[in-house]
């Protein structure tokens, strides 16, 4: 067996804003994890009004590998940079400060890295929690292929930041996470990074990512003034990649911010964003529509959900589902699914192309 030493070294960047209640919970995650080569940037945000810094102080003095680097306050992508400047880790992983790891997560990650050293972005599977870390749901399990900029356009690889591991050296050659973002950082990373290079998945669900009734997501304009901003960039940036999948890539968005703004009683905003995602791309929207009709009628014909009671993030076994949705059995949901994987099967194919380009992917460096 490998001494710890020998291993690669894993950067573990916690951006922590009033999260004086998680943190503890949320680091202690990350020490006490399988895996020992680690140092741990605790990026305490000198703008909490709550006890943030002083838990910050108890858990460095704890564990020696917690170090704690102070900013003033600003966006978040800006506050995982700072986090990133200080790291000295062969690859780098962000958790968010209220978020929580299985204890084999990034040992699972840093074995896939080992076994395939040409994967600079290594994402897992999550569950969403609640505040007393009991299972809401399970997140999506999402199997992309190595080549994924164009399929990641469309369905961002990871839809919290806790997940992925990513190689040092493909986050410099990024240059980063953007700070002109407030929201939607992440996506644009993971599409510079899978640009360049191959991803990868442990298919385990090794995150808990909690959902904070007063969370970042929760503010749907900031979130949709944002996406308008990755879509400008997207445009400008990504020449390589067909309209078509900037055009799926906005339907898809824009139908998500119509459910959102309806389930907030503001109507016509969500017929306006309907609207636009239809212009977009009319046979997607159409397929979605048809499929959260059919769910909607069929949980109101069986509103009980046979799942169970919810269990602990850290009692459920990281290989199995707990929150199995019985509504994947329903016919509108096999349709939807064939519908979504015949588009993978389009995107894949694109992503194949642009890899095998060189040309290309050495301009995009």
């Amino acid at each position: 067996m490998s001494s710890p030493s020998s291993l690669p070294l894993v950067s573990v960047v916690v951006p922590a804003f009033n999260v004086q209640e998680t943190l503890s919970e949320t680091v202690r995650s990350a020490t006490a994890g399988t895996y020992r080569n680690i140092e741990i940037i605790l990026v305490d945000d000198g703008a909490s009004t709550d006890a943030t810094s002083a838990v910050a102080e108890e858990l460095a003095d704890e564990d020696h590998r917690v170090r704690i680097v102070r900013r003033e306050k600003g966006w978040l992508s800006e506050a995982v940079n700072s986090g990133f400047a200080a790291a000295r880790g062969d690859y780098v992983a962000r958790l968010d400060g209220a978020d929580l790891w299985h204890p084999s997560k990034l040992q699972a990650q840093v074995d896939f890295a080992i076994r395939h050293p040409d994967a600079a972005f290594i994402y897992t599977f999550a569950r969403y929690i609640d505040s007393e870390n009991r299972v809401m749901r399970d997140g999506p399990r999402q199997s992309f292929p190595r080549w994924a900029l164009c399929r990641g356009m469309c369905e961002s690889i990871v839809g919290g930041g806790s997940s992925a591991l990513i190689k040092r050296s493909a986050i410099q050659e990024a240059g980063g996470w953007d700070e002109s973002l407030s929201n939607w950082e992440d996506l644009l990373l993971q599409l510079a990074v899978s640009r360049r290079h191959p991803i990868g998945c442990v298919p385990s669900y090794l995150v808990g990512y909690r959902v904070r009734p007063h969370s970042l997501s929760k503010n749907i304009d900031d979130m949709l003034e944002g996406w308008r901003a990755v879509m400008a960039k997207l445009a400008a940036g990504y020449p390589e990649v067909p309209r078509f999948v900037r055009a799926w890539a906005h339907g898809a968005r824009c139908a998500m911010f119509a459910e959102g703004f309806a389930w907030r009683g503001r109507y016509l905003r969500s017929l306006a964003l309907l609207a636009e995602a239809m212009r977009n791309d009319p046979k997607g929207v159409a397929e979605l529509l048809r499929f959260r009709l059919a769910r909607r009628s069929a949980k109101a014909l069986w509103p009980t959900d046979p799942s169970g009671s919810a269990p602990d993030f850290f009692d459920c076994d990281p290989e199995l589902p707990v929150m199995v949705d019985w509504f994947q059995q329903h016919p509108s949901s096999r349709r939807f699914t064939q519908f979504e994987q015949e588009r993978w099967r389009v995107l894949a194919e694109l992503d194949e192309q642009l890899a095998s380009n060189s040309s290309l992917r050495v301009e995009a460096s």
